[in-house]
């Protein structure tokens, strides 16, 4: 877990970790003027990194697994300056496990997605 904690990439999105737990974690990030669009929004791909980030301390807090398919859907945009928080929380399953992600700013979800994992 503490690996995953400093994984590089969640270090280049300066994404925070704010809680980890048995089939949830929960992180946060600052949309940078780097993170933007050609319409000036969040890019997809950012908002995607943090679901994918709290996924991964999620599903790998007793296990190790990896994601074998994330569907996102989203809903509004995030503006620069805009805190966008990610959760993941596991529905059910073991070897293969099924999750729920989403993102919000604020109280508003702005994105939200299903994923699957597999011990390996």
């Amino acid at each position: 877990m503490r690996k995953l904690k400093s994984d590089p990439f969640a270090e280049f999105l300066e994404a925070e970790v704010e809680e980890v737990r048995e089939g949830y974690a929960r992180v946060s990030g600052v949309v940078k003027k780097e993170f933007l669009n050609i319409h000036g929004t969040a890019h997809g791909a950012y908002i995607a990194a943090l679901a994918d980030f709290a996924l991964a301390l999620a599903a790998n807090y007793d296990m190790k697994r990896m994601a074998i398919n994330i569907s996102i859907n989203f809903f509004k945009g995030a503006k620069e300056g805009d805190k966008l928080v990610a959760e993941a929380e596991k529905i059910s399953g073991r070897r293969t496990a099924f999750f729920v992600i989403r993102v919000k700013r604020g109280d508003e979800v702005i994105s939200e997605g299903t994923a699957i994992t597999l011990a390996v």
